[in-house]
């Protein structure tokens, strides 16, 4: 019965459809990095209210999302090749926003460890389904800016996480929430993890007005497409082009990797190296990201629907490794005169990652085949949550900690990890666009 009902509302998606399920994605990524990432703004006040080191909130940060991503998060990719995306997506939206309530009850690292690890499900499930619903609606050429704005939300949600983190961090000492029943009275940061995490329910109730796109057939013919794929049978098809995936993955880790840094510390680096009280940091980091996201988004929108048309999936590659490169200012704070400099520097991040991620997600969309896109697309998730997001905060802290033996040496900390990463991954970008290349000439 089911199974006669779900081609009816696949037919009924249009163009005004399509852009208002890219603007439900668009949200579903804000609530999602907004949930992840508060982390970083509240980290000292954690530490102590939690009584946890510097190495267990870098744990916090990305190690915990890895536990998650080892067990299901790759099969939940293939597993959005094959059913029904935006039910999937409801679950996963359900689960993520209850573990990021309930990390503002935590009482030590093991409880705020259980949250951590299941908002991961947001990460696991999010960019499979999100992407793969956004090539379906829309032709190759026509992804750039729908992929763009959906980058965007990730992008403008660090800015907007720290931005009202901030506000909240800066009121609740005032009572601002002392009347609202159960959090009123609970420690800033704490009423400001239950706030955050309420917000996800109003997507539950967007994406229940929302219909299933059909799958788009680009490669193979739609009986092939059809098929359905272990696991192990969709990772043997990337890595039958290992010599274009293995690289073009690598750099997407030491991308995230870099861009941790700034995301996963700068906070922390603007309360220790210049005194700014943890609200007033947010609020102005906050501000800083969301004017670079807002850039970044316009920009990627133009430029890599233009360079994908003129050079192909080559060119955006070779874009990739440019952009690389282009964030090493980011985890070069400690060079800054100022703390308003340091802001301005922290949250360029935001410019460079809004273009690099959609045009790598564009490159992905492009070169893998249909049958395992979402597979893709998961294990792109997988590899700047697992390896990039969860080294770059951990050797961030272990530096800090075992080499320069200081907390007010985080910035020497970052610009060591952020430069190593961001040049490797360029370089391997670079790898990847040459065998792109090659396989387009043969």
């Amino acid at each position: 019965m089911m199974q006669s009902k779900e081609p009816k509302p696949l037919r009924a998606i249009g163009p005004v459809g399509a852009w208002i399920t890219v603007a439900t994605l668009f949200a579903a990524q804000i609530v999602s990095t907004v949930d992840r990432g508060m982390l970083a703004l509240v980290i000292d006040p954690v530490r102590q209210d939690l009584a946890i080191s510097e190495m267990q909130i870098a744990m916090l940060q990305g190690f915990a999302f890895s536990i998650f991503y080892v067990t299901v998060g790759l099969p939940l990719g293939a597993f959005a090749d094959v059913v029904n995306r935006r039910r999937l997506l409801i679950a996963g939206i359900m689960v993520w926003s209850a573990a990021t309530i309930a990390g503002g009850f935590a009482q030590g690292f093991g409880s705020m460890f259980a949250s951590r690890l299941f908002i991961g499900v947001g990460e696991a499930v999010l960019g499979p389904c999100a992407v793969t619903m956004i090539s379906d609606l829309f032709p190759p050429h026509r992804r750039g800016r729908p992929m763009a704005l959906y980058v965007f939300g990730s992008m403008i949600a660090y800015g907007l996480g720290s931005l009202v983190s901030g506000v909240i961090l800066d009121m609740a000492p005032k009572g601002a929430f002392a009347a609202l029943p159960v959090i009123g009275l609970l420690a800033p940061w704490r009423i400001a993890f239950t706030l955050v995490g309420a917000f996800g329910l109003l997507i539950v109730v967007l994406l229940f007005l929302l219909r299933e796109p059909a799958r788009r057939v680009e490669q193979g013919s739609a009986a092939d497409a059809q098929i359905k794929l272990s696991f192990v049978q969709g990772l043997g098809l990337l890595k039958a082009r290992k010599a274009t995936f293995l690289p073009l993955y690598g750099s997407l880790a030491l991308f995230a990797m870099g861009g941790s840094v700034a995301t996963g510390w700068g906070a922390v680096f603007l309360t220790r190296a210049f005194g700014y009280q943890v609200g007033i940091a947010g609020q102005g980091l906050g501000t800083s990201q969301i004017v670079w996201s807002v850039i970044g988004a316009v920009v990627a929108g133009i430029v890599v629907d233009r360079i994908g048309a003129r050079s192909g999936a080559a060119g955006r590659m070779r874009l990739a490794g440019l952009l690389a490169l282009a964030g090493i200012p980011c985890s070069l704070p400690i060079l800054a005169g100022s703390g308003s400099a340091a802001m301005a520097m922290l949250g360029e991040v935001m410019l460079v990652s809004a273009i690099y991620g959609t045009t790598m997600l564009s490159v992905i969309s492009e070169i893998a085949p249909t049958k395992v896109r979402g597979f893709a697309v998961a294990l792109y998730a997988f590899v700047m949550t697992v390896i990039g997001g969860s080294l770059g905060p951990l050797a961030v802290a272990w530096l800090t900690e075992n080499v320069f033996a200081s907390p007010m040496a985080v910035g020497r900390s970052m610009a060591t990890v952020g430069v190593s990463a961001f040049v490797v991954a360029a370089l391997l970008a670079f790898r990847a666009a040459a065998s792109i290349s090659s396989d387009e000439r043969n």
